[in-house]
């Protein structure tokens, strides 16, 4: 195209990770240069029924209106990283970033997702899963477990459980954010994640090694610098790093991702197991996706221009 892209940048919206979000675009925008796009911020309200655009408020359905060539996506958790919006975009038939609407909906749907991966020949770690309202104080395998919603992001809800006492609060917690809860065996390994750039060809980022100085790395911890220890590269040693890579792309690829995303796995015993692909990775200062580009030497403006690219190219369903 010739001359500026013009580019909406989506960021807020209805989700307990509402702020983060805001960090998310607002870096975006403060970062997308100048000389190629045409930048409209766009806050989405926290109810999710109006909008923000140059200090006027607006009707959600206006978005639909705003003239651009793409929207740059950077929602997270539901009704941003679930598939609502791009079935929203898919609908008034604009170009976005990331993933469409059944890989969005795939990989924020835990219970799903896994069912997937193990058909794929992937390991995930043991579950089991609770309705809203069903007490329980069994677990298929020990102690301590997970718990968590089957559908949000950024360990919302979570919580780590060392007995039955404990279970069916943490039940109730995870309940406040779904229907459904998740109950994970608790594996003690090494903690990865593997960014992915790429649509039909993807290609891994260097392997970011997470270590919490928490129990585990929770909401808290990944916005924090000071609440964890973030190696790149993850120091696995070669054959780990192209088995966990390998299995990066095989999750990526069965859900049908596109442009972008992390996929986060845990190893135990040389073993790659796969816990969840965020399609929408944070994007903050702080964030594992553009301190693993910056190892490779992409800058976090170069890696929003390959995003964008991406999304540009993508396929309609």
């Amino acid at each position: 195209m010739a001359g500026k892209l013009r580019i909406a940048v989506l960021m807020g919206g209805k989700s307990p990770e509402h702020e983060i979000s805001l960090i998310s675009g607002r870096q975006v925008v403060s970062n997308l240069n100048p000389q190629k796009y045409d930048v409209i911020p766009i806050v989405i309200s926290r109810d999710g029924r109006s909008l923000r655009l140059n200090n006027k408020k607006y009707s959600l359905s206006q978005l639909s209106i705003i003239n651009c060539q793409l929207f740059f996506i950077a929602m997270h958790g539901p009704y941003g990283e679930d598939g609502t919006v791009q079935g929203f975009l898919e609908l008034v038939g604009v170009l976005y970033t990331g993933s469409g609407v059944l890989a969005s909906a795939l990989s924020m749907d835990k219970i799903s997702s896994r069912k997937l991966f193990t058909q794929a020949g992937l390991n995930v770690p043991k579950y089991q899963v609770v309705e809203k309202g069903k007490r329980t104080r069994k677990v298929r395998f020990g102690w301590p477990v997970f718990v968590k919603p089957y559908n949000q992001g950024s360990s919302v809800g979570a919580s780590i459980v060392k007995s039955s006492r404990e279970l069916n609060k943490a039940l109730k917690h995870a309940w406040r954010y779904s229907r459904l809860a998740l109950i994970e065996e608790y594996l003690k390994g090494v903690e990865i994640t593997c960014p992915i750039l790429g649509n039909k060809n993807p290609r891994t980022l260097p392997l970011v090694e997470i270590v919490p100085k928490k129990p585990f790395f929770d909401f808290e911890a990944k916005y924090s610098e000071r609440l964890c220890d973030e190696i790149v590269p993850a120091r696995i040693g070669k054959v780990l790093t192209r088995d966990a890579q390998d299995a990066a792309v095989v999750a990526y690829q069965t859900l049908g991702c596109r442009g972008f995303a992390r996929v986060d796995m845990i190893i135990k015993d040389s073993k790659v197991y796969v816990l969840e692909v965020n399609t929408i990775p944070g994007l903050t200062p702080v964030s594992l996706f553009p301190k693993s580009a910056q190892a490779t030497g992409i800058s976090y403006q170069k890696l929003l221009d390959q995003i964008i690219s991406l999304g540009l190219q993508k396929e309609n369903p």
